[in-house]
């Protein structure tokens, strides 16, 4: 993991990304959580934004191909961790997720971390079923800051989503 960091802080340091959280199921188990994932979410701002509309991640694998870090699908392979580089733009939920990042230490480097309550909200805006069993086993294992939750659920309009996909907190109930 250190070397994993490693590349990603390089890669600030060249101005390749601005700024990076990790997210996903892998945030989930530094938060203490264990879930079955085969990849490493990095959620990003590039640095520089093109002139297209259409996003080009050409920096990143550039910066990759460069150093020798093999690709296979999404992923680029880097020190032989399975790296998945998502950009966070324009989703304000994701922007707030970054920009309020936790940061702890893995192998005495610094690592910027989205926060328990920010994972939640983005699963459930995801409103994938892997993400609603993520979400219950954050609940079961109740270190949630419901206060905290509840207010990024509101901020973002995630309180009633239409389709009902996916369950909502209200102070400490959880609705199916």
């Amino acid at each position: 993991m250190q070397k994993v960091l490693g590349v990603l802080n390089d890669m600030q340091s060249a101005g390749i990304v601005e700024k990076y959280a990790i997210g996903g199921a892998f945030a989930a188990i530094l938060h203490n959580e264990p879930i079955s994932t085969i990849d490493l979410g990095i959620f990003f701002f590039l640095k520089e934004k093109g002139e297209s509309p259409i996003l080009s991640l050409s920096a990143i694998y550039d910066y990759a191909n460069k150093r020798g870090f093999s690709f296979d699908h999404e992923f680029v392979n880097v020190h032989g961790w399975l790296v998945r580089f998502v950009e966070a733009n324009p989703s304000r939920l994701w922007t707030e997720a970054i920009e309020n990042a936790d940061t702890i230490k893995i192998d005495n480097l610094n690592a910027s971390l989205i926060g328990k309550e920010h994972l939640v909200a983005v699963w459930l805006f995801a409103g994938r079923a892997k993400d609603s069993q993520k979400i219950a086993m954050f609940r079961e294992a109740d270190f949630l800051d419901e206060v905290k939750l509840f207010d990024i659920l509101e901020r973002h309009d995630l309180i009633d989503l239409s389709d009902g996909l996916v369950c909502a907190f209200v102070g400490a109930q959880v609705l199916n």
